[in-house]
């Protein structure tokens, strides 16, 4: 049987290699291995549909876009976004992937659920430049509850987001599987703001006490009304700096804080208030309970041991907002959506759809 080639521009392929998320290693092993990049291949540039398909996946970029007379542009991407040092972020292929498939989750939730039905009063409803006003509305719509573990807090937390109206989304990465991982200096979380459904997306590979603090500042985004962070203008610095003000208020209240701290025990301080020890030495100075952050001492944190992978069906719950699992499955279950897209809008394989909506029903049936 004769084979099929298609011929592929090199500036194509210098593009794929430039806006990958392989690490060099692996970019330099793909080289390697893909004979017909070789110039002195009988093919070269000229790889049969199938070998171009194989280096399409496995650079993460798509096969079609390929296939183009020159590199497509990728579309600006502007979002209140979280990284490690609250900077403005450069968005990668990875990102850039987790960020289409939340707006994807969004537009179907939108369009289809037929629960996001009326304009969310909230949206825009805290003044940017008035901390205490701002915290004022985050206490009116949120009920902060002490809890014996982070996790607890905010799983809490979450919960009374959604009932409210925002959908919150997390994943540790990129696609199916694990070998596209979002790096928390990278990515923490962002908003994708709309009138009808917001969504707040949180990074799964984050510890729970800075999950917790990057959910509500997402949400004091939704209040702003922002989302216009990776213009990197010095405007935005500033109001992420603000922000997270008013979050450290809210999670560790001033009179509760002066009851509960103790400059001897920081640890103990912020297990209680589901926080992190520097959160709790920076909330401390501000409120003139030290003179410096450098004049408390704790424990460094504990890197928890990888895990082993866990429940799949669990971990694929776990990413998705209870209100939009409702409603897809609600939709598959009387045929509005198809079980491939229903899975597909899930974040998992077409097998595991039944157990999964199985394990959903049994958990909502408990509630």
């Amino acid at each position: 049987m004769t084979e099929i080639r298609v011929d592929v521009r090199r500036e194509l392929i210098d593009w794929a290699f430039e806006i990958t998320d392989l690490p060099p290693e692996s970019q330099h092993k793909a080289l390697q291995d893909t004979k017909w990049l070789q110039e002195n291949f009988t093919h070269y540039l000229q790889p049969t549909v199938k070998q171009l398909g194989t280096f399409a996946t496995r650079l993460h970029v798509p096969f079609g876009d390929l296939l183009l007379d020159k590199p497509p542009k990728l579309e600006d991407i502007r979002l209140a976004f979280r990284t490690q040092e609250n900077a403005p972020a450069q968005v990668s292929l990875t990102v850039r992937d987790v960020i289409y498939e939340m707006q994807r989750k969004q537009a179907w939730f939108k369009e289809n659920s037929q629960i996001a039905t009326h304009k969310l009063a909230f949206i825009g409803n805290a003044a940017v430049s008035d901390a205490n006003e701002t915290l004022k509305v985050v206490n009116r719509y949120l009920v902060l509850t002490h809890f014996s573990s982070p996790r607890d807090l905010f799983k809490d937390l979450r919960n009374q987001l959604s009932e409210i109206g925002i959908l919150v989304m997390q994943k540790g990465g990129a696609g199916l599987g694990t070998n596209r991982p979002i790096e928390i200096s990278e990515l923490r979380a962002f908003v994708l703001l709309d009138d009808y459904a917001p969504l707040i997306f949180i990074n799964q590979k984050d510890s729970y006490t800075a999950r917790i603090f990057s959910l509500i500042h997402e949400f004091i985004h939704i209040l702003h009304g922002t989302d216009e962070l990776l213009s990197g203008n010095d405007r935005d610095i500033v109001e992420e700096r603000h922000i997270n003000k008013v979050v450290a208020a809210f999670l560790m209240p001033a009179l509760e804080f002066k009851m509960h701290f103790d400059s001897n025990n920081i640890d103990r301080t912020a297990r209680y208030f589901g926080v992190s020890p520097q959160a709790v030495a920076i909330r401390a100075q501000s409120l003139r309970l030290i003179n410096s952050t450098d004049d408390v001492n704790y424990m460094p944190p504990v890197v928890p041991p990888k895990s082993s992978g866990g429940d799949p069906y669990n971990t694929a719950l776990s990413y998705n907002d209870r209100r939009y699992m409702s409603a897809l499955v609600a939709a598959q279950e009387n045929g509005t959506v198809l079980p491939t897209e229903a899975a597909s809008l899930i974040g998992i394989i077409y097998k595991m759809l039944d157990r999964t909506i199985e394990i959903f029903n049994e958990r909502e049936e408990a509630s």
